[in-house]
């Protein structure tokens, strides 16, 4: 039979009153009381209800976490950094993937609140311009990561999107690329900005950033071949093409390859994220990387605080963090 408070209570010769403060770590009993508490419940094997643990407590120790696509590799590095920082503060993370769907991000909020955790961690970006309403009444803490909510007091964390769309640009400028194209990716609220990124570096090397030639499709592999394959229609002769993520880098380089031309012999291609896979495709991805790490545990210290009832001192508004270009094999000095 499972064991119950009532039989530790005896065991240890307490009440179960005190056998609940001892184990919740409230505190208030003896040391050697506490002791005998805790051998009480080992020796009987005794789990006590997290449930009523949460009720008593008023926490359930976990967070919630709603990401966009799971299958994006990006994501589970965002996860795993999220997770490791919840953990070092004694929090469990629930896992989402809304896949982009409306609905689902809807069922996934309203779950998360009727599950009572202590906060939300949102890095889905699309999730924010669709929710607005929700997230201005949210029943728990939530901040978002990897995007923004215009106007919204949401707390934000993101990388400087426009200054990795430039730092592409100026990376293809400086390798003797004058024949620029862009790939970006549809429904994304980052894509406008890496694009002005690539445009700005163009226009300020005295370019016109117009004669940037820009393709748009999904922001996964197959959406970057199909992109790639519509610029190369587009403008026949790109030498240098700067992509939204990875992934539609990814895709960009078997289109490439199709199209009977070389990288980065005849077309260099630089993505965004530097997931995992960017430096082990063919050739390497030069890439511009994100600091999910420190993304990860900016959202966990803004939720700890806020379930403390800690005041912060951060400026209202997104907390934009500096990116980096990674350069690889697949860019180099345009053809002849």
């Amino acid at each position: 039979m499972t064991p119950t408070i009532a039989d530790v209570a005896r065991r240890a010769g307490v009440s179960t009153a005190t056998v609940s403060r001892v184990l919740a770590g409230l505190g208030g009993a003896r040391p050697a009381t506490s002791e005998r508490v805790l051998d009480a419940a080992r020796n009987l094997g005794y789990r006590p209800s997290g449930v009523a643990r949460s009720l008593k407590l008023k926490t359930t120790r976990t967070f919630g976490l709603i990401v966009t696509d799971i299958e994006n590799p990006f994501f589970p590095q965002l996860v795993r950094a999220v997770e490791d920082a919840a953990n070092e503060q004694g929090y469990a993370v629930l896992l989402c993937n809304a896949v982009d769907d409306p609905d689902r991000e809807v069922a996934y909020l309203e779950l998360l609140a009727d599950r009572r955790v202590d906060g939300v961690v949102i890095a889905a970006g699309s999730l924010g311009m669709r929710q607005q309403r929700w997230l201005a009444s949210a029943p728990v803490p939530v901040v978002l990561v990897n995007g923004s909510v215009p106007g919204s007091r949401v707390a934000s964390i993101g990388s400087d999107n426009v200054a990795g769309g430039r730092l592409a640009g100026e990376h293809l400028l400086a390798l003797g690329h004058r024949r620029i194209g862009a790939l970006t990716a549809v429904r994304n609220v980052d894509a406008g900005a890496r694009l002005a990124g690539v445009r700005a570096a163009v226009q300020a090397f005295g370019l016109d950033p117009a004669r940037v030639a820009v393709a748009t499709d999904e922001p996964g592999v197959a959406g970057g071949e199909q992109a790639m394959a519509a610029l190369l229609r587009l403008a026949p002769h790109p030498t240098g093409v700067a992509a939204y993520n990875d992934l539609m880098a990814i895709g960009a380089l078997r289109a490439i390859r199709a199209s009977g031309r070389r990288v980065p012999h005849d077309v260099s291609v630089v993505g965004f994220d530097d997931i995992g896979l960017a430096a082990f495709v063919d050739p390497a991805l030069t890439t511009v990387a994100q600091s999910t790490a420190e993304m990860g545990r900016w959202a966990i210290a803004r939720l700890t605080a806020a379930v403390r009832g800690e005041a912060t001192t951060e400026p209202a508004g997104q907390v934009l963090l500096p990116v980096r270009l990674c350069v690889r094999a697949s860019s180099g000095h345009p053809p002849d």
